[in-house]
């Protein structure tokens, strides 16, 4: 016990900087971590919202998609319902394309002009119709 040495004053001055340091350091630390939490939440809150504007757009285009494909062809409108956006698009863009055949002699096409065009049937209907033809 007679082996303790008086307290060093500049020791001390050092210890007590440390301290208060560490302690600042870890109160900023538990604020940032706060900060953090929030904007994981706002992260969080934020997805949703865009994955539901997202969602809404999609429905949107899609029901415009069906809406001008459906009076085109024989396909349901469920049916086309279910497909996506890219195949929606494609059969857009090819009934777009897609022209009723006639001949040029001006003899009708009996049939086709009653029916809404189809892809599916169309070629093969039309074929049927020039091999009727050939007597």
């Amino acid at each position: 016990m007679g082996d303790e040495k008086p307290a060093d004053p500049k020791n001390e001055a050092k210890n007590a900087l440390i301290d208060t340091n560490v302690a600042l350091v870890l109160a900023e630390n538990a604020k940032f971590k706060e900060d953090i939490a929030a904007k994981d939440v706002l992260i969080v809150d934020l997805t949703k919202q865009l994955k539901q504007a997202t969602d809404l757009i999609e429905q949107d285009t899609k029901s415009r998609l069906v809406f001008e494909i459906a009076p085109k062809t024989t396909v349901s409108k469920e049916l086309l319902g279910r497909m996506s956006i890219d195949e929606l698009s494609h059969i857009k863009e090819t009934l777009d394309r897609a022209v009723v055949p006639a001949f040029n002699s001006g003899t009708p096409l009996v049939g086709i002009a009653e029916k809404k065009p189809s892809l599916d049937g169309m070629f093969t209907e039309y074929m049927g119709k020039l091999g009727g033809n050939k007597k």
